[in-house]
């Protein structure tokens, strides 16, 4: 879902930049995108963003389809078997 205009122009003044993980948990050092269970698709900017705190941050980035989906993927991460 996009912005609108209004908000868009609330967020850059703000300091939100684009493509930055929707969630962020720093006991684990853990950003999660979320997206939609169908059709969520990654942008350029999200692309960057991962590899860059992937790489340079040493962070762990997940992508997950809707809340369930994050929930397996956080706990699977955090609580290996």
């Amino acid at each position: 879902m996009r912005a609108s205009i209004g908000a868009a122009v609330k967020a850059k003044k703000s300091g939100v930049m684009r493509g930055v993980p929707d969630l962020f948990a720093p006991e684990w050092n853990l950003y999660i995108e979320m997206k939609r269970q169908k059709g969520g698709a990654l942008s350029p900017e999200q692309k960057d963003w991962h590899q860059y705190l992937s790489d340079r941050c040493e962070a762990a980035v997940i992508v997950a389809l809707g809340c369930d989906d994050a929930i397996r993927k956080v706990m699977a991460l955090t609580h290996p078997l």
